[in-house]
């Protein structure tokens, strides 16, 4: 019975944050495409988990390399730096999301430092 209110709370907090993130969205005049790319089912394995988020890193990746290398020469280098500015500032908007116990934040400061630190090893 007690696993049961668990299963509740959390199917709440899910449908709240999902909410928050339609609200959010929104707000930039962005609307879910059913049709559009998506997780392959549920995601409650950690092996489908960790290819659909690696899959999600290099859709971002590519999308900055596209948008970088047409671009003229003397430009590149500004649209790079405004890139990760801006994927960072996503990644603040849906840790933000949560409700501050959750503590996703420091987990999204680790992922920055350890994305800086992938960026400098190929350095």
């Amino acid at each position: 019975m007690c696993g049961d209110d668990d299963e509740h709370d959390h199917d709440h907090m899910d449908e709240e944050l999902v909410n928050r993130f339609l609200e959010l969205a929104g707000r930039y005049n962005i609307t879910p495409d059913p049709a559009g790319a998506g997780p392959p089912g549920q995601l409650t394995d950690e092996n489908l988990r960790g290819i659909y988020m690696e899959g999600l890193l290099k859709a971002g990746l590519t999308r900055a390399i596209n948008d970088a290398i047409n671009l003229p020469e003397g430009e590149r280098m500004d649209i790079i730096a405004g890139q990760s500015i801006v994927f960072a500032r996503l990644a603040g908007l849906l840790a933000g999301l949560f409700p501050p116990g959750t503590d996703i934040f420091h987990t999204v400061i680790s992922a920055l430092m350890e994305g800086h630190g992938e960026a400098t090893r190929i350095g």
